[in-house]
C-alpha cells in the first residue's frame, strides 16, 4: 500500500490551528523487559541451551567398601529461534511534497514506536503463556506444580523438608495449587517454595525471590503488602514480617491477566533470556518510477526461559 494525498487531505490545507499526531504527541512507556530478562547477543539462526544435573549427595562409605560411582545427567534442551520482525511505510512523492505540516516526514518515528511494542510484547508472553504452552528444558510449562527433576524420585527424598511442598516424588513446584491471589499468605507460600528449592539431584540451592512482577491492577495491594512497616490489614501494631525479605515489586503493563502475579530471583539466579540477533535498523529508498519514498525497520530476536529455577508464578483466582 502507498499513502497518497487523498487519504490525508487535511495536510494539504494551510491554516489548521493544531494537529494531534499520536505517535508524536503521546508518550509510550519506558522499556520494561530489559529490567527482568537477561539480555544476550546471538550470531546464529538459533541458540540452543541444554540442562545438565550434577551428582547426588555423597553417601556414607563403610569400612573397606568400594567408593560408589555415579553419573551426571544430561537433561533436555531448548531452542531460542531468532525470528524476524519488519514493518514499512510507502509514501507518494506528491504527499511528501505537499504536506504543509511535516507530519509525513515523521512517519519513521511511528515505525520505531511499533518496533518498541513488539520488543516488549514478545518477551512478556513468556510469562503470559507460562502457565500453558511456554515450556522449558524439562518439557512442562514454565510455571508448574510438578517440574520433573532429572535425579528422579530419590531427589526429593534427599532434599530436606519437601514432604509438604511437592505434589509428587521427583518433582518440585514453582506454582501454587490451587492458584492464589496476591496476599501476605501467598507471599509467604512463595518465599517458602523458594527457600526449599533443590537442584535436580536434591541438593538445596541458594536462590531467593527479589522482585514481584504484577499487572497494574495489583499495584495498590502490593504497596500495602510490601510498603508498610506494620502488618497489613491489622490494627494490632504487629511488625510486617515480609520486610526482612527485602522484596520489591515492579508493575508490568504487558501482562494480559489482571490477577496473575510472579516472583523472580536476581538475574544471575534465573534463566529468563532475550537474544538480540539484529537490533532495529531503519532503511530508506526511493521508487525510481513513481518517486515514492519507502521506509522500513527490521529486527531479529528471541526470548524464552531455559529453566524454571529462580521463577515462580500464580495465575490468580
Amino acid at each position: 500500500m502507498t499513502m497518497v494525498r487523498a487519504g490525508f487531505s487535511q495536510l494539504m490545507a494551510v491554516g489548521a490551528h493544531a494537529l494531534f499526531v499520536e505517535w508524536l504527541d503521546t508518550f509510550i512507556r519506558d522499556m520494561e523487559y530489559d529490567k527482568v530478562f537477561n539480555m544476550e547477543t546471538s550470531t546464529k539462526q538459533m541458540e540452543t541451551e541444554i540442562q545438565f544435573a550434577g551428582l547426588p549427595p555423597m553417601p556414607e562409605k563403610t569400612e573397606n567398601a568400594p567408593t560408589e560411582y555415579r553419573d551426571g545427567i544430561q537433561g533436555g534442551a531448548i531452542n531460542y529461534v531468532n525470528l524476524t520482525y519488519s514493518l514499512g511505510c510507502r509514501t507518494s512523492w506528491e504527499l511528501l511534497e505537499d504536506d504543509q505540516y511535516g507530519v509525513i516526514k515523521q512517519v519513521p518515528k511511528a515505525i520505531a514506536r511499533s518496533a518498541q511494542y513488539t520488543q516488549e510484547a514478545v518477551p512478556w508472553n513468556v510469562f503470559n503463556l507460562g502457565f500453558t504452552s511456554l515450556t522449558t528444558t524439562d518439557g512442562v510449562s514454565l510455571f508448574n506444580t510438578s517440574h520433573p527433576l532429572l535425579g528422579g524420585p530419590i531427589s526429593t527424598t534427599m532434599a530436606p523438608g519437601l514432604t509438604n511442598v511437592i505434589a509428587s516424588a521427583g518433582t518440585y513446584p514453582n506454582r501454587p495449587s490451587p492458584d492464589v491471589d496476591l496476599s501476605i499468605t501467598a507471599l509467604q507460600l512463595m518465599n517458602n517454595q523458594f527457600e526449599r528449592m533443590p537442584d535436580s539431584q536434591g541438593i538445596p540451592i541458594a536462590v531467593r525471590p527479589r522482585e514481584i512482577l504484577i499487572p497494574p491492577e495489583l499495584r495498590f495491594i502490593a504497596t500495602e503488602l510490601l510498603g508498610s512497616p506494620g502488618k497489613p490489614y491489622t490494627g494490632d501494631n504487629e511488625v510486617n514480617a515480609l520486610l526482612p525479605l527485602d522484596l520489591s515489586f515492579r508493575v508490568i503493563h504487558w501482562f494480559t491477566s489482571q490477577s496473575a502475579w510472579f516472583a523472580v530471583a536476581d538475574k544471575a539466579n534465573h534463566q529468563l533470556k532475550f537474544f538480540w540477533r539484529y537490533k532495529p535498523d531503519n532503511a530508506y529508498d526511493d521508487d525510481f518510477d513513481t518517486g515514492a519514498m519507502k521506509t522500513k525497520s527490521t529486527m531479529r530476536f528471541s526470548a524464552g526461559a531455559t529453566t524454571w529455577i529462580g521463577t515462580w508464578g500464580s495465575n490468580g483466582p
